[in-house]
Order: structure tokens, then sequence, then C-alpha cells
């Protein structure tokens, strides 16, 4: 979907068009639109939240993406947090703002900065975890191909006393080299969705809870071969703590975690170089029976 941002702003745009709800991890939200085409912009960039069929009563939270004569803004209840003249910026601002504000609420989950997904196969998951640019999505849209079903591509939910993951279905964020890096695999990589640009929803989402089997920690290394590290106790404490979005607001839930993490799950540093073979050793150590994970020191 390609529209400028006169189309989206509409004949009258600082009225709102039309105000949808959506459910984020159990917060709910009203959100209102200026015009069709921006409308429709927020239905991808939430689809794995909305709209439901409940009526935006007074008492929910209101987030509002609007064009004025002359930008574009995100209000929250009345209060404008963003101003514009990028279209996507303020989507993003928007989408942003809203999943944040749920994760806000969760301090029941160890939350993880990471995607986390599973294979179908096998009863357990796979984070990965890192921080933006270290090649995470990329790597789990690579896995994806290989019949991996996510949880998440920005944050992983971990259930603190099974370790079971949770879903976050927030659409995947994807540029251009993500997407070229894709296509070089040689695998018919999912189309990108007709949407507003850099937003990517799997179609298919993971249902059932699964425990914590790996946490990996990809670093991207050009031009090498892709390489497993198991790591000790304390480094592996340390990087699961670094990665913690839970640590500064419950602190007890993050180490209870991560000491759990720690003793049931296998933790390695991942050097990815050249995609296909990453996506592979990272395939071969989520199917493998006989691996033993290291002895911690």
């Amino acid at each position: 979907m390609e529209a400028t941002s006169r189309d989206l702003a509409g004949a009258d745009s600082d009225r709102i068009f039309s105000r949808q709800c959506y459910d984020v991890l159990g917060y709910r939200v009203a959100i209102g639109v200026s015009s069709v085409e921006a409308d429709a912009a927020v239905r991808v960039a939430l689809c794995g939240f909305g709209p439901i069929a409940v009526t935006p009563g007074p008492s929910l939270p209101r987030y509002d993406l609007v064009a004025t004569p002359t930008n574009w803004q995100v209000r929250v209840d009345g209060a404008v947090i963003h101003t514009g003249d990028d279209f996507l910026s303020a989507l993003r601002t928007l989408e942003s703002r809203v999943v944040r504000a749920a994760l806000d609420r969760r301090d029941d989950m160890f939350q993880l900065h990471g995607a986390a997904l599973c294979l179908p196969t096998e009863r357990v998951g796979l984070v990965l975890a890192g921080d933006s640019g270290c090649g995470k999505t990329t790597l789990a849209m690579g896995l994806m191909l290989r019949g991996f079903i996510p949880f998440s591509d920005d944050v992983a939910l971990v259930e603190p006393a099974t370790l079971e993951l949770r879903a976050l279905r927030r659409a995947f964020h994807i540029n251009d080299e993500v997407w070229s890096r894709l296509e070089a695999l040689g695998q018919s990589a999912p189309p990108p969705c007709d949407g507003p640009v850099g937003y990517f929803s799997p179609p298919q989402w993971a249902e059932r809870p699964v425990p914590v089997r790996w946490v990996l920690f990809p670093q991207y290394v050009p031009d090498q071969p892709p390489e497993l590290t198991p790591l000790a106790a304390s480094e592996a404490a340390t990087a699961i703590l670094r990665h913690s979005i839970s640590l500064s607001r419950a602190a007890r839930v993050a180490l209870g975690t991560m000491a759990r993490l720690i003793e049931r799950a296998g933790c390695y540093r991942l050097d990815v170089g050249n995609l296909a073979a990453s996506v592979a050793l990272v395939h071969r150590l989520v199917t493998s029976r006989s691996l033993e994970e290291p002895k911690r020191e």
C-alpha cells in the first residue's frame, strides 16, 4: 500500500475518521485515525492485536494518529507526544508507544530483548537475544524459512516459574537489507505485506507455550563461518541480565528467571556470518538429540 501524505491526511484531516479497539497482552486501547488510508496502515502495523469487537468506550486509553494541515501528530489521551512530517515515523511512534505501555503492565512475565521461536516438531523453544542491529531478526526470518514458528521478534516473553514462552504478535520490522539477505538464501522468502513499508506480519504464530531450551546471543561477523560457543554460568548470567527488560522494574522476577534459565537452558554465543550456514547450524542444534549441554562453571 503506497499513499502520499496528502492521501493519508484525508479531506478533513484533524477529525477522527474511525476508532477501533486493540488488545495487546490484555491492555485494551482505542485507536483513532483521521483517514481511510491511515486506518489501513494501523491495521497492518497492529494486526496481531486486533481490531477486536469491543466498543471503544471512554474508559479505554486513547491513542490518535491524525494529520493536521501542516504535519502528523500522535496523541495519547489528547496530549501530543509526536509531531512530524513523515507518516511512517508517526505510525512507528504510535505502534511502539502502545506495545511499550502493554509490556510495562506485564511485570509478571520475564521480558528479554530478543526473538523467540520453536519448531512444530520439537516441544522446546529458542530465544535469540541481543541489541538492535545484531542480526537476530534476519536470523529469525531465515529460521522461519526452515520451518520455525515465531513467538515474537523484538521481545521474548518468558513465564518465570515454567520458563514457557508466550506469544507477542508484534509485526516484524524489516528493512530492504534484510529482504535482500533472505533472497540470497535461494529459498522462497515470504513477500512483504501489502501495507506500510517496513512491517511484516508472519502468516503463523506459535500457539502453544513451550519451555525455553536454548538462549543464543548472536553477533554478526562478516565473511566468517558460523560458530556456537558455550557460555559459562557467569557469562550467561551477565548476558541475560544485560538484555533483560524486566531487571529495572521487577528485579526479583528477573534474577529468579535468569537463574532458572542458566540451570535449564543451554546458553551460547553465536557468531553469525553466512546466513544460510548460520540457519543450518541453529537448526542442527535444535533437532539434535545427542548434544550435551555445557557444564556450568
